[in-house]
């Protein structure tokens, strides 16, 4: 597509550019069951997935507070996307702080021209402000190479901008509203009474925010960085992130898998911080993490995986391999060994009747499988990259954990070039079939020979969660692993 002809605007042009292709003819006119994904085409509908879930809950759904945006900052992204003219922006219910869960159902007949008509009935919201719930869409509208991938047209371009004040409304909240008297991240009830704290709020918080930083100070040369330093003042956000480390401290994991988030958290703050008092904390405690993981004798499924993802990360920071060796240790001894050739998915167990999935679980699997494909020994990569697209395939699609098919996000301009398949699998319904957007539900299982959807609800923390891992390693960089420049800086 030319600059000249992807800057000629309709009045439904920005809505259409940014809902996808408004296509006509259904994923599903290929042969569903027999379509299967590979190493070479999984990674572009991993990533409509996520941007799916991401761009339904923050953009379309209307599950949070509005964003109010001002006129001289809807320009500035329009100028930046590359637009020279002001066209009508479409009628999109993009919020700040972001609810904790609902059903992903439409108030009306979807129709993805209009996006109005894509918001979900708020009967169903769940409105606590859950701190996993704004952390966790931060680390996401954050994260570099998820905005950089399928960048090079102006409105897409113009949708990752769009996502900068909701990155910094989201670190404002984790700072006034979602802190408790202990100065822990904690839930926050509509009668604005504070939940129970959890561990892995605390580090997902950290990771979040310290995120933030790292886009608002790498000296990459790219549209989206260039505008994180213009519109994101890093220095606001340095308190914000010590807060964090102290809230870490406070209320430490308890389990392999919040340690091994706990590391990616650690790791990212040891990036950012000015304070070499604060970065040697950071980093002893990713040791003293590691080490618990390393010795760990973990039961479940999710901590197994995770602890793979730790591992790996902790020895990238540590510059120590013999964390990469525990990390593939525990995928040969204690992951590969649930793998259920047939099903295409690993057991939570060995002996398990049923198979439960949920966006947590299926999100730390993802992480193992992405350590071991990209950063493990040459045998366990080989494996991995096989386990990796049927994983996907099973775990996400045929289970039913992704209820529709993102296939409208995908602009007409990628899909000259390649199937509809390759973006979305053709056994998806669309929303439009099903009456539900295409995101993730909180629970699957699989019983009695089939999968079915246990739990229909959205729940926001654990779909984003699910979203973060799912991300593309692009020059042999990825989102989910600590960024390989700016470790050269610890050293």
């Amino acid at each position: 597509m030319s600059k000249t002809s992807s800057l000629t605007v309709s009045r439904l042009g920005i809505a259409a550019a940014l809902v996808g292709s408004l296509l006509t003819t259904p994923a599903r006119a290929e042969t569903a069951t027999a379509f299967h994904y590979d190493p070479n085409t999984v990674g572009a509908a991993t990533y409509f997935a996520a941007l799916s879930n991401l761009a339904n809950a923050i953009m379309f759904s209307g599950l949070g507070d509005p964003l109010i945006i001002s006129p001289y900052e809807r320009d500035n992204w329009l100028r930046r996307a590359g637009y020279v003219t002001r066209p009508p922006m479409p009628d999109m219910a993009v919020v700040g702080p972001i609810y904790a869960a609902a059903l992903p159902q439409f108030e009306t007949a979807p129709d993805y021209s209009q996006p109005a008509t894509l918001r979900w009935d708020p009967a169903s919201f769940d409105r606590t402000l859950d701190p996993g719930a704004q952390a966790w869409t931060l680390i996401k509208i954050s994260s570099p190479e998820f905005h950089l991938q399928y960048h090079d047209l102006p409105e897409n371009k113009l949708a990752g901008l769009m996502m900068i004040p909701q990155a910094r409304v989201q670190a404002r909240l984790l700072e006034k509203k979602l802190r408790n008297a202990q100065g822990l991240f904690a839930a926050r009830t509509p009668e604005n009474l504070f939940l129970d704290p959890k561990p892995r709020d605390q580090a997902a918080g950290l990771w979040a925010v310290s995120n933030l930083i790292l886009a608002a100070t790498s000296p990459r040369d790219d549209y989206w960085h260039q505008a994180y330093r213009d519109l994101v003042k890093a220095d606001t956000y340095r308190s914000l992130a010590d807060l964090s480390l102290e809230a870490v401290v406070k209320l430490p994991p308890q389990t392999a898998a919040d340690s091994a988030i706990a590391v990616a958290a650690l790791g990212r703050y040891a990036l950012i911080t000015e304070s070499d008092e604060k970065r040697d904390q950071a980093v002893n405690l990713v040791r003293q993490y590691a080490d618990i993981l390393r010795s760990s004798e973990a039961t479940g499924l999710e901590d197994r995986a995770l602890a793979v993802y730790g591992l790996i990360e902790a020895a990238r920071l540590l510059e120590e391999p013999a964390y990469a060796k525990a990390a593939a240790d525990i995928f040969r001894s204690s992951v590969v060994p649930l793998w259920d050739e047939d099903l295409g998915v690993f057991r939570t167990s060995r002996n398990a009747l049923s198979i439960i999935y949920t966006p947590r679980l299926t999100g730390a699997v993802v992480a193992a499988l992405n350590a071991m494909r990209w950063r493990g020994p040459k045998t366990l990569a080989v494996q991995a990259r096989e386990f990796y697209p049927r994983f996907f395939e099973n775990a996400v699609i045929r289970s039913g954990l992704l209820r529709a098919s993102p296939l409208p996000l995908v602009s007409k301009a990628y899909l000259e070039t390649a199937s509809p398949a390759s973006f979305a699998h053709p056994l998806l319904p669309s929303s439009e079939e099903r009456g539900v957007a295409a995101v993730f539900v909180s629970k699957v299982a699989y019983e009695d020979g089939q999968w079915r959807v246990t739990d229909p609800l959205f729940r926001t923390a654990e779909a984003i969660f699910l979203t973060d891992m799912l991300a593309l390693r692009s020059q042999e960089r990825s989102d989910v692993f600590l960024p390989e420049g700016r470790l050269q800086t610890l050293k």
